[in-house]
């Protein structure tokens, strides 16, 4: 499903619930804003790959991003964990992302509530199913899913290794001797 251009349709608060709702297959993402100071609904939609193309190169913008973890042992286990992406498009002036973090970051938080784990973005490279899937299942508990739903693509976690998570490739290089 692509993106949302009526947001007309639903509220901020109606798009978060459907997002925590696993029955839902229409909305599994939303992007929000904050920079009025307070959070509102930019876009919303189902599929990661829709999900990444609807962050705009010249904003600050948070997307809350619904993966299902499905373990497929014994007895099937559904969780549904909450990604927040830390979007922080190309054409946003160096010198105003310091100021735009500190003012909003704290009303997604505050919004959002509880999350998995966060990844910062600043280009569509930079998330991809295999990237949240290792992040995600490197931030779970004992209970390891068997694989990964993202409403348009599943990601099988025995498959996941230290090349799926080149996010942070800067610390990678970093000599603390």
């Amino acid at each position: 499903m692509a993106a949302s251009s009526d947001l007309k349709e639903l509220s901020l608060k109606q798009a978060f619930k459907k997002l925590h709702d696993r029955k839902s297959t229409a909305i599994n993402w939303i992007i929000v804003s904050a920079s009025s100071g307070e959070a509102a609904l930019v876009k919303y939609g189902a599929g990661l790959s829709s999900f990444m193309e609807s962050f705009s190169n010249n904003a600050m913008q948070w997307g809350l991003l619904g993966v299902l973890g499905v373990d497929d042992s014994s007895v099937k286990s559904i969780r549904s964990k909450l990604v927040q992406i830390d979007w922080c498009g190309g054409g946003v002036r160096k010198g105003d992302i310091g100021k735009m973090l500190n003012k909003q970051r704290p009303v997604i938080q505050k919004f959002a509530g509880a999350i998995a784990c966060n990844i910062p973005a600043s280009s569509q490279g930079d998330i991809t199913a295999r990237k949240v899937a290792y992040k995600l299942f490197h931030a779970q508990g004992a209970h390891k899913p068997t694989y990964y739903d993202f409403g348009d693509e599943k990601v099988q976690t025995s498959g996941l290794s230290t090349e799926d998570d080149n996010v942070d490739d800067d610390d990678e290089d970093e000599d603390f001797d």
